[in-house]
């Protein structure tokens, strides 16, 4: 049996199951923020998610679902109250607005769909999720973090030129994404864009900034009985010549019913530079750096995702690696 239709028999099978059973009862939810959720919202959250998430993200929330196991990335935890793309401070609990654009947008190059379900029903499950983590009665949602005006705009080089710096560069306003992720200036190019950036030599001869390594994360890989976590993953950063980015599509999809531009992906790329990524290594960069800076890296990492798995994306990462530092 392929693997598709196994995945789709293990669905039918998981939803049978759950769909003869007894449907369970609630009380009002009484959130941290002041809000209660009625019980009806719950009840109807609750066979929403039964019909569309169970099967991979789990009857108890706990990412353990049937159709999930061996996925990667796992399937969310929702027992940790801990979401990757939450509109606020990483770790902070998430907005409603940012759980429903998940929902309604999927996310990319994973087996989470965008779900076209009606708009009360995406509330409904929203609500319900909270059921699963004792975080939500405890505390408040985190303050969200819009995207604020785009301060290059018109002025795409510069932008890219900025960003450059900002991404390899670490202190002095700059974020260095390179020592996480990795680094897409040849040795020499990026000694001298450092020394010039620091007031300092860096001697790379004898380090690997073109590979990346797994950075210890908080989503669970198995659980115990009581849907604690016993083995967390690591992620390993992107790179953005071959990754998929989870949140940002190619330009001219259509994302929502409405074509994916290439404004449209720069904010995408801004709120995830911004907030940083819940549960990983990624932290918040608002207030952190300047904000043209870290509109200036939304520039920089579009125009290496256009480059995404080409030729070119392949040529530049050959020269990277066998690039040498000058003799002295």
């Amino acid at each position: 049996m392929s693997a598709p239709r196994f995945l789709l028999a293990v669905l039918s099978l998981s939803l049978a199951a759950c769909s003869s059973r007894t449907a369970p009862t609630f009380e009002p939810l009484k959130l941290a923020d002041g809000r209660v959720v009625p019980a009806a919202t719950l009840s109807r959250g609750h066979a929403v998610y039964t019909h569309y998430c169970a099967s991979c993200h789990g009857e108890r929330g706990d990412g353990q679902g049937p159709a999930g196991r061996g996925m990667r990335p796992v399937p969310r935890s929702f027992r940790q109250g801990l979401f990757k793309f939450g509109g606020v401070a990483a770790g902070e609990l998430p907005t409603d607005d940012a759980l429903k654009r998940t929902l309604r947008r999927g996310l990319h190059g994973t087996p989470m769909f965008a779900w076209d379900v009606p708009e009360s029903d995406v509330e409904a499950v929203v609500q319900y999720l909270k059921t699963f983590s004792p975080r939500w009665k405890e505390e408040a949602p985190g303050q969200p973090l819009g995207v604020t005006p785009d301060p290059w705009k018109g002025r795409e080089a510069e932008a890219v030129e900025r960003g450059r710096v900002a991404y390899h560069v670490s202190g002095g306003g700059n974020a260095g994404c390179a020592s996480c992720h990795v680094a897409y200036l040849p040795r020499a190019e990026l000694a001298a864009l450092m020394e010039k950036s620091l007031g300092r030599k860096v001697d790379l001869s004898k380090v690997d900034p073109y590979t990346a390594q797994p950075r210890e994360s908080e989503h669970p890989l198995e659980v115990d009985a009581q849907g604690e976590p016993t083995l967390l993953g690591k992620v390993l950063p992107p790179d953005f010549l071959f990754h998929r980015l989870r949140t940002v599509w190619p330009e001219g999809d259509k994302v929502e019913g409405t074509p994916y531009t290439a404004e449209r992906q720069r904010e995408d790329l801004y709120r995830v530079i911004t907030a940083g990524v819940g549960g990983a290594a990624m932290p918040t960069w608002k207030g952190a750096i300047p904000e043209e800076n870290l509109w200036a890296l939304a520039y920089y990492v579009q125009s290496l995702a256009r480059l995404r798995d080409t030729d070119e994306a392949r040529e530049l990462k050959a020269r990277l690696r066998a690039s040498t530092m000058p003799v002295q």
